[in-house]
């Protein structure tokens, strides 16, 4: 195992740390330190991989550390997991520590979850780490009620968290931003781990339920009937997609040849061999940024999982390697969908505004190997981006048409801190001011699509981009037909379609929230949608 010098980059041209003014240096004096996990799951999955792969380091390295987990389930019971009822139930773990791991899109609606806690629990020290605190710093060590950040990867930045709180180790936390007793904040330099071999193998037993795995929802994709496990080969995308949060993650990598990091092909299949048979796994999806970042791994690891795994699973790719050869080696292992973007079925928007620079014949040349070989297809799409008219997207929706894909998925623009199409957005005035709440599952169960942005009503008015969405949500629900049937041919197939919810959803100012919800249904309505969808990912 290598060294933490020889994985982190770490700055020693730092003012000298103020340990007096630190709050939380050595408060916690039991010999168990108490950790609750956190993480927003607004889809219904309840799988983080940051959590999983933080806890096996723990558990590996602080036997002393008691590592749990209480999610935010917001489907399964939207008023258990209310913001009062949340944190009642943390009170209860009696942690010495709470630590989220949040997506950029989902800090508005956990916010008032942070203030619940730090009401009821005033000495309990808030850790956010994720996409959220990596590209957001000031943001989120802005909020009141937090008091630590993580802005790197999390692994031994939270092993020197939980040394700090103990006392054990003088000093910052190094990969972390503290809040100091006197408001001011102490800043460390992001851990960078170049080395995937320096860390245990991610810890799923964190999610497991009294009854394992049966009540787990574990994807929001994949077969009914079977464990689906989420799994990572590696981490880190050599693309620079405008709109992504790994393109200033990827600027900021101070040594470039680390950032695409991969396990040992053997080691990563014996991973899953030990993974498949403690916990009757029969689907896997590869959650890798891009499972094709590293060819000569890619062709290695299909060969040895065909003849030791023999499992169906799903990957992302990218439709300029999706060349016939590949297709078919990956069919021969076993794969069973490729999910890929094709974001925008206009060329030049798609190249200019979003860094997608493949053209509309590759993606139809692509798909067309996918279904040679017996793949299915799964499209990511992108609808209301800066800039972009409505003839755009009227030509996502031709392109996809076009492919038919198994499975084919839009979702409105967020704009992500720190990415170069937010500070396209944002050159162009079309941020929206103030407070904004996201309103989940609202564009597909109440059938009404808001724009993220302000309108441009000289490229695409609010109304044009609400009837496009709906007659893209007409094409989903007719289109779709994602079958987990072994023996059916994709693009034939008409038994065993997987249903999935939209998770579209609208991000509009509090005056515009104040309009939308006087023509909202009532209370008992809403609770009935929220059943409904939360039985969907249940079955």
């Amino acid at each position: 195992m290598n060294s933490k010098a020889d994985v982190i980059a770490i700055s020693t041209e730092r003012p000298a740390y103020p340990q007096d003014k630190s709050r939380w240096f050595g408060s916690v004096k039991k010999p168990k330190l108490r950790l609750v996990f956190s993480f927003y799951s607004p889809d219904g999955n309840e799988i983080a991989m940051p959590i999983a792969s933080m806890s096996a380091y723990l558990k590996r390295d602080f036997p002393w550390v008691e590592v749990l987990l209480h999610p935010v389930l917001i489907l399964r019971d939207a008023e258990r997991y209310s913001p009062v009822n949340y944190a009642k139930v943390v009170q209860a773990l009696q942690p010495d520590l709470i630590a989220f791991s949040i997506m950029s899109p989902h800090w508005y609606p956990m916010e008032p979850y942070f203030a619940e806690l730090k009401a009821l629990m005033p000495d309990l020290p808030v850790c956010i780490g994720g996409y959220q605190a990596m590209l957001s710093q000031d943001q989120t060590i802005q909020n009141p009620n937090v008091d630590y950040i993580c802005v790197g990867d999390g692994e031994y930045a939270i092993g020197n968290l939980v040394q700090h709180l103990r006392g054990s180790k003088d000093g910052p936390v190094d990969g972390m931003w503290e809040k100091l007793v006197d408001v001011s904040v102490f800043v460390t330099e992001p851990h960078q781990i170049g080395d995937l071999a320096s860390l245990p193998f991610p810890d799923y037993d964190v999610f497991a339920k009294e009854d394992g795995f049966k009540d787990v929802n574990s994807s929001i994709f994949g077969p009914k009937g079977k464990l689906v496990l989420p799994v990572m080969t590696g981490r880190g995308c050599p693309y620079r997609c405008t709109y992504c949060c790994n393109t200033p993650i990827l600027e900021g990598w101070k040594t470039k040849k680390t950032f695409l990091r991969k396990y040992d092909p053997e080691d990563m299949v014996n991973e899953l061999i030990r993974l498949r048979d403690k916990y009757g796994v029969g689907y896997f999806e590869f959650w890798d940024e891009l499972f094709l970042s590293n060819l000569k791994f890619v062709r290695a690891f299909f060969e040895i999982y065909k003849e030791k795994i023999r499992l169906p699973f799903s990957i992302n790719s990218r439709v300029e390697i999706m060349n016939e050869e590949f297709c078919r080696t990956a069919a021969e292992a076993g794969c069973h969908t490729i999910w890929f973007g094709i974001e925008s079925g206009d060329e030049t928007f798609r190249a200019k505004m979003l860094g997608r620079k493949m053209t509309n014949q590759q993606v139809i040349t692509a798909a067309e190997n996918c279904k040679k070989a017996g793949i299915n297809r799964l499209t990511f799409n992108i609808v209301g981006a800066p800039l972009e008219t409505a003839e755009n997207m009227r030509k996502t929706l031709e392109l996809n048409q076009t492919i038919a894909p198994e499975h084919f998925f839009f979702f409105p623009y967020i704009p992500l801190r720190g990415t170069p199409l937010y500070n396209i957005a944002k050159e162009n005035g079309l941020l929206l001011d103030g407070k904004r709440n996201l309103h989940y599952l609202s564009a597909a169960n109440d059938r009404q699509f808001v724009l993220n942005m302000k309108e441009r009503p000289d490229l695409l008015t609010q109304e044009e981009y609400n009837e496009i969405c709906m007659q893209m949500l007409a094409f989903q629900e007719r289109n779709n037909r994602l079958t987990y049937d072994e023996n059916a041919e994709p693009a034939n197939a008409a038994q065993g379609m997987a249903t999935v919810a939209d998770k579209s959803f609208s991000l509009v100012t509090d005056e515009e929230q104040q309009a939308y919800a006087a023509t909202a249904q009532n209370q008992k309505q809403q609770s009935k949608l929220f059943d409904g969808v939360k039985n969907l990912f249940r079955s």
